[in-house]
């Protein structure tokens, strides 16, 4: 389906990029207010709100230092990453957003979480602020919204102290607070982490038609690591029909820890530049004065009507400062010179729409001083009742890690109705055996059918049908909203898959060899992985991630690998490996419809093998259940994926040489793991060997090994042997790629020995 010629064109000429404004808001209050873009009620809340941040921010210092002490024997743990001087940014932006916008934030996102559920809470009618309070007594307040007030301060609290009652149970503290009620996915320890995140939620608005905005919030640091680009670049295709609804709004505190933007890490005066590198209109990029909530405000009001109008992706850079070190114990002394601190200290944004308001004759400096003694009183009882919350307690460490639910029941509304060509039937021959690859497609077709929420989208996967032509033909009969290419950025297509999936999407998302997952580590391990646990398991992440493996091609060290193990030692990740077409097909159906997120991994080598395929939209296999591939009596072998063609050739040589029975036990899924059927079947023969592709050291078959040993210790005859790949690159010349991969020879050698022990 060629839409897009590209033709040899190399006129002579120039390339013009258009200014970027920078620091253009000079109103003040007064002549806001004199305009009617403001009135002093609503100024009054962006100065009160101004004032819990801090009050909240003082109080975690106090906290953290003993300077307050809520009960006998307190201790304080956690991180203090606080926002003292840029709380302008929060309330700024938060005043301007709708309840159901969202918002991604930092390590030093305390004043965000506190400004998003605030404002959030202003728009909420009675029932929706019943809702929020759930079993919160509200017989001591005067209204429903200022219970819900201190309600919402009171989880945060209790958050950023680890308790149960927190947003998020305790699991995730100060760093990751997040609350999906009021728009907040979540806070982000890791610099940068929420770029992808926030862009694959603007691409889930989009494509299910929210009147919804998204503010990926980020510090200065975060624009110089590479999913910083990766995301942005994203946001700005030009396939999207409309502007993904998402400003990437930074924070520059002037410094990323220590080092800083300007004269030391980075070659630019203000980063509002890199949006030029992005699209034609510099991502409507411009730097604003955000010491200011008032130019806050407007510029915000500003970008949410262009984002609402298709005009996204725009990047705002916000020139604020913290007051504080980068957590309590940096007092800033190293790199910042005490002339600096005042200079940034005079125009602190609480003191200045303090004397705006003052100046209007809306507060008193005795006002003023009320006001703030409130906030702080406010912030104290809070504070006390989150520190003698409860307590999470140790037998309820896995509660949240895995949804339960899935979505194999689902209304008529989640159907997809139009389909622009009539689906494929993928040939089965006499025997009802199809091609692994057409199995996949097949899986993938019918659940698209099923669920229109399913998107599928990696590198070369639209018209080209990806490396081993397994979507080939989806693209005609689902068109580009539902299956689409990508950058070559596996760090965004995993970010954004998560995004996307928090927000109702339910993405297949590809990374065409799991060599290249190690580029995408960090959207794996610490975001994927972790973030219904981390959140307080309160959203579903049905997120499926495709790859392949693949080695016996001679295509060497990087796209030969079998990293398995890798991802399964995070926990939050099921990981799939099927080794038939029949089992690929249950498998995936299974995997599309769970609410976790899966790691599916297809060997290159099964795409051409055949095998029987039940068809019917609902066949499903079960995670977790192991599959006797061959029933035996002397020993045990569990293998998974290609390998397993090997060990089965073995088993056969076995029987017809030696007179022995080999028992072959494939666990299909390794995280589940169906340890169960492993020990029964070890329990039975006494003997096992476990091999897989992968090298020997940490290999996924040592852990099967060592579950082999926990479970059937005793009726072990032998040592349980491990199969695996040498600990070396997987090399390119052929005699040595035959002599990596497991064997059938090297197969035999072993069971033959374990059998002799």
């Amino acid at each position: 389906m060629k839409e897009i010629n590209v033709l040899p064109e190399y006129n002579p000429g120039e390339i013009n990029f258009n200014p970027i404004p920078l620091f253009q808001y000079r109103a003040s209050l007064k002549d806001e207010v004199s305009k009617g873009k403001i009135t002093i009620d609503e100024a009054l809340k962006l100065y009160r709100a101004m004032l819990l941040i801090r009050n909240f921010e003082f109080m975690v210092v106090d906290l953290s230092t003993g300077n307050f002490v809520p009960y006998d024997g307190f201790k304080f743990i956690g991180a203090t990453h606080l926002y003292v001087g840029e709380e302008a940014n929060a309330v700024g932006i938060m005043s301007v957003l709708n309840k159901d916008d969202y918002i991604t934030s930092t390590h030093r996102g305390h004043g965000h979480s506190v400004a998003k559920g605030l404002f959030a809470i202003y728009q909420m009618d009675d029932n929706q602020l019943k809702k929020f309070l759930g079993d919160w007594p509200t017989d001591n307040y005067g209204s429903l919204r200022e219970a819900a007030i201190d309600y919402h301060l009171f989880q945060a609290m209790a958050e950023l102290l680890g308790k149960e009652e927190g947003y998020c149970h305790g699991r995730g503290g100060g760093m990751h607070i997040a609350d999906f009620y009021t728009g907040n996915l979540g806070a982000n320890a890791i610099v940068g982490g929420s770029f992808a995140i926030a862009t694959g939620a603007a691409m889930a608005v989009q494509k299910q038609g929210l009147d919804r905005i998204v503010v990926c919030i980020i510090g200065d640091g975060a624009m110089n690591n590479g999913i910083a680009h990766e995301a942005m670049n994203w946001a700005s295709q030009r396939q999207w029909k409309k502007g993904l609804p998402i400003v990437y709004y930074i924070e520059n505190n002037q410094y990323g820890m220590t080092g800083q933007q300007r004269g030391e890490v980075t070659g630019i005066d203000y980063l509002s530049q890199r949006g030029a590198g992005y699209n034609n209109v510099n991502m409507h990029a411009e730097t604003i004065w955000g010491m200011n909530v008032l130019t806050v405000r407007e510029a915000m009001l500003r970008v949410r009507e262009r984002l609402l109008n298709g005009e996204g992706p725009i990047l705002v850079e916000s020139m604020t400062y913290r007051f504080l070190g980068h957590n309590y114990k940096d007092k800033g002394v190293a790199y910042r010179s005490e002339e600096e601190k005042k200079a940034w200290m005079n125009e602190d944004p609480v003191t200045r729409l303090k004397n705006e308001l003052i100046e209007m004759g809306a507060l008193t400096e005795r006002d003023a001083e009320h006001e703030n003694e409130v906030a702080r009183k406010k912030i104290e009882e809070i504070t006390k009742k989150a520190a003698n919350a409860t307590d999470p307690v140790p037998k309820d460490m896995y509660r949240g890690l895995y949804a339960e639910t899935t979505s194999d029941n689902i209304g008529e509304e989640y159907r997809t109705k139009n389909l622009l060509k009539k689906p494929r039937k993928y040939t089965r021959d006499s025997e009802g055996k199809m091609l692994f690859r057409h199995a996949v497609a097949e899986a993938l077709t019918e659940e698209m059918i099923r669920d229109k929420r399913v998107i599928v989208y990696g590198e070369d996967v639209a018209d080209y049908g990806g490396a081993y032509q397994v979507t080939l033909g989806l693209l005609d009969i689902f068109g580009r909203e539902r299956i689409f290419n990508t950058p070559i950025s596996e760090a965004a297509i995993v970010g954004t898959g998560l995004g996307a999936a928090m927000v109702g999407l339910r993405p297949v998302v590809e990374i065409m060899y799991i060599d290249f997952i190690l580029l995408a580590m960090d959207q794996l391990g610490n975001q994927v992985a972790k973030a219904r646990f981390m959140f307080g398991g309160k959203m579903t992440i049905p997120l499926v991630i495709r790859t392949t493996i693949g080695g016996g091609k001679g295509y060497a060290g990087q796209h030969s690998q079998s990293l398995e193990a890798i991802v399964a030692h995070f926990p939050g990740i099921k990981v799939v490996i099927p080794s038939t077409a029949y089992d690929v097909k249950g498998l995936l159906k299974t995997a599309i419809r769970d609410d976790n997120p899966v790691l599916f991994i297809e060997h290159q080598m099964l795409y051409v093998d055949k095998g029987e395929v039940p068809e019917g939209v609902d066949y499903t296999i079960p995670f977790g259940q192991a599959r006797i591939v061959r029933e035996g009596r002397d020993i045990t072998v569990v293998a998974y994926s290609n390998i397993i063609k090997n060990v089965l050739s073995a088993a056969e040589i076995l029987e017809k040489e030696d007179g022995i029975s080999v028992e072959v036990v494939d666990p299909r899924t390794l995280v589940p793991l169906d340890i169960d059927t492993i020990a029964k079947s070890v329990n039975k023969t006494g003997r096992a060997v476990v091999v897989n592709q992968a090298p020997y050291t940490g290999s996924f078959a040592s852990h099967i090994s060592h579950e082999i040993q926990q479970n059937s210790f005793k009726n072990l005859k032998a040592p349980v042997r491990v199969v695996a790949a040498y600990d070396v690159p997987p090399p390119m010349a052929r005699p040595l790629e035959l002599e990596n991969i497991p064997s059938v020879e090297r197969i035999l050698k072993n069971i033959r020995e374990t059998l002799n022990y």
